[in-house]
């Protein structure tokens, strides 16, 4: 078994929240087809409350499809412009299972990431600009990580949005 150290949690976390936050802004700003793919696929759970969580603005949305369809069809154009990002290991204490590498035992853990910044509505030069407070939670791509499933949902992403709240700052 493979025991992660700071140094490791600090590197996967950083390099994690470095990509999806380039990749993730780049497609609202230009590749909105591709949102749903950020998403973990729909699941239902006992209590009554659904994965992925989105909470855009105070409004509860039901799944990555559904934000990428109000992004394609109802959404003005925007830009966002990410001014701030923080990204924090949830879990450092879980053990991975015995027999995990290294690399492997990266991959058990779940992230919180923190966003803040600007988003440009409405026009390219002189729409108003808005601030906005992001907050994810990523957890490992299982397709990603080598679990069998359809591949359909990744597209080659290595971690994916569990929880999501979005907000607008006053």
């Amino acid at each position: 078994m493979s025991t992660l150290t700071e140094t490791d949690f600090t590197r996967v976390s950083t390099e994690a929240g470095e990509e999806f936050i380039d990749s993730y802004y780049t497609a609202l700003n230009g590749a909105r087809h591709t949102i749903n793919s950020f998403y973990v696929p729909p699941l239902a759970g006992a209590s009554g409350r659904s994965l992925p969580h989105i909470s855009y603005n105070g409004e509860i949305i039901n799944d990555g499809a559904a934000l990428q369809q109000r992004f394609e069809q109802q959404m003005p154009w925007s830009h966002y412009e990410p001014q701030s990002v923080n990204v924090h290991v949830m879990n450092p204490t879980a053990a991975p299972p015995a027999g995990t590498t290294k690399k492997d035992a990266e991959r058990t853990m779940s992230l919180i990431v923190q966003v803040s910044g600007y988003v440009r509505l409405g026009e390219r030069n002189k729409g108003p600009q808005r601030g906005f407070a992001e907050s994810f939670v990523l957890v490992p791509n299982r397709e990603e990580v080598g679990a069998k499933g359809t591949g359909k949902q990744d597209v080659g992403r290595k971690w994916l949005v569990q929880s999501q709240n979005f907000r607008f700052v006053v």
